[in-house]
């Protein structure tokens, strides 16, 4: 009985020594491991998306709107000044409309590409599937 009561002491002893005691600084295996999971980690980790003010939405539908209204009208019309500049510019426009709203909605797309007819469809197909209209 005597010497479980000297291995009892002795470890609350260890335990009281260690916690007064600063530690060490971690060996450097250690602590490069310590940075990779942290940088794993980070990657890994996702920060919650937060929603957009309905407001931002709501104005950004009404704007697109009005812009494929604008197209549509110059594109009906064949004796208009110009046409082929404006078409340009409100298309143009109507594609930075598009790419704010999927970075708004959260759409997956490349904003590397280029623009063209088959990435204004496809920003407005995956729009339509989250519930815009326009």
């Amino acid at each position: 009985m005597v010497w479980l009561a000297a291995v009892v002491l002795f470890l609350t002893l260890c335990v009281l020594l260690s916690l007064l005691l600063p530690n060490p600084p971690p060996a450097r295996w250690r602590r490069s491991l310590q940075r990779r999971t942290a940088r794993v980690a980070a990657r890994l980790h996702r920060h919650p998306v937060p929603d957009p003010d309905p407001f931002v939405t709501l104005r950004l539908q009404t704007r697109l709107g009005h812009l494929s209204t604008k197209i549509r009208r110059v594109e009906s019309m064949p004796n208009v000044y110009a046409r082929a500049h404006r078409l340009m510019a409100l298309e143009a426009a109507y594609d930075d409309l598009l790419d704010e709203a999927c970075r708004l909605a959260g759409c997956p797309g490349e904003a590397e590409q280029k623009r063209s007819e088959e990435k204004r469809w496809q920003e407005e197909q995956e729009l339509a599937a989250r519930g815009w209209s326009w």
